[in-house]
């Protein structure tokens, strides 16, 4: 029977041993960085020996980003970007926002393994080699098979194990227009937003996606409370994904967000900001050229001066996130 390590190590041009070594030192070889959370604290994401990263590499483009992503994703993809998440919602007068507790740590090995299991006919031929689980538990997963934060198969892994799940969401707010009335969902990561014409359809929904959790066992969802958030365009705005929602339904950044930039680009025109802010002050107004070019207009007409020389800096020209 064909042999994933062999596969690996030909396909990478790499000797056997290398791959061997870096899957049996899998759960030992790997450095812990501590990520700030904006309400406090810490994430703590792992990052695997640069051999590791070369196996999962593989196994991304060969298999992980082939397994199908349900239509409301709207994270780690091609044309993805919170920008498009907030146009989903740009019509909705009421809003309510649901985030997953530890969305990546409670995806584990099984629920992966029991979809590519339940797809095997339609994936690469690999998965029929006889170290497949082996080489993919323990090049994605941790020693209690649970998923990490930092891994760049993550999340595609997410994306795919949430399948089911999405599709069942959909289903319940398109198929009963009477209880949810015209409404849109999507998801960002672990970030769920609903949107809707319909007042109450909101606590509907809630319920809904209460009651979908307590039927899941693929993967195990607890919802974060304490960032459950409903909104409304009547009472003001809509923040979706660090966006607002206008109530003539455009979609701008934070008004604190854009200060916050206003500022460090006062400081870099009266030279006083430090150098390593420098870049993200770059990254800041790539963001908001690509998300709101209303207010970006704004900015380079008073700071036209101070943004061509960043760029120049930067020598190369701002991308879209």
């Amino acid at each position: 029977m064909p042999n994933l390590i062999d596969r690996v190590a030909a396909d990478l041009n790499v000797p056997k041993t290398l791959v061997s070594s870096a899957l049996q030192n899998a759960f030992s070889r790997y450095r812990k960085v501590h990520i700030p959370k904006k309400s406090g604290g810490f994430r703590v994401a792992l990052q695997p020996s640069s051999e590791l990263k070369m196996i999962q590499a593989w196994l991304l483009n060969n298999l992980l980003l082939n397994l199908p992503v349900s239509s409301i994703s709207t994270a780690f993809g091609d044309g993805c970007s919170t920008l498009r998440n907030a146009r989903i919602h740009t019509d909705g007068l009421y809003s309510l926002k649901l985030d997953l507790e530890n969305f990546f740590p409670s995806i584990r090995f099984d629920d992966l393994k029991q979809l590519i299991v339940s797809r095997k006919s339609s994936l690469h031929e690999a998965t029929a080699d006889e170290d497949f689980f082996y080489v993919l538990q323990r090049s994605c997963f941790t020693s209690d098979n649970r998923m990490p934060v930092g891994y760049m198969t993550s999340p595609a892994i997410a994306n795919a194990v949430m399948l089911g799940f999405d599709q069942a969401l959909e289903l319940a707010i398109t198929s009963d227009k009477d209880r949810f009335g015209d409404a849109r969902i999507s998801r960002y990561a672990d970030d769920f937003i609903f949107s809707t014409n319909k007042a109450g359809a909101c606590k509907e929904f809630l319920s809904a996606f209460l009651d979908l959790i307590a039927k899941t066992n693929s993967p195990k969802l607890t919802l974060n409370k304490s960032k459950t958030r409903f909104m409304s365009l009547r009472g003001g705005s809509t923040m979706v994904t660090g966006l607002r929602i206008t109530q003539q339904g455009r979609v701008r950044v934070h008004s604190r967000y854009r200060d916050h930039v206003r500022l460090l680009l006062k400081l870099y025109s009266k030279n006083k900001l430090q150098k390593e802010t420098l870049h993200e002050l770059r990254g800041h107004l790539s963001y908001i050229e690509f998300s709101d070019p209303q207010l970006f207009t704004k900015i380079s007409f008073r700071y036209h001066r101070e943004i061509s020389a960043l760029r120049a800096k930067g020598k190369l020209p701002f991308s879209h996130p």
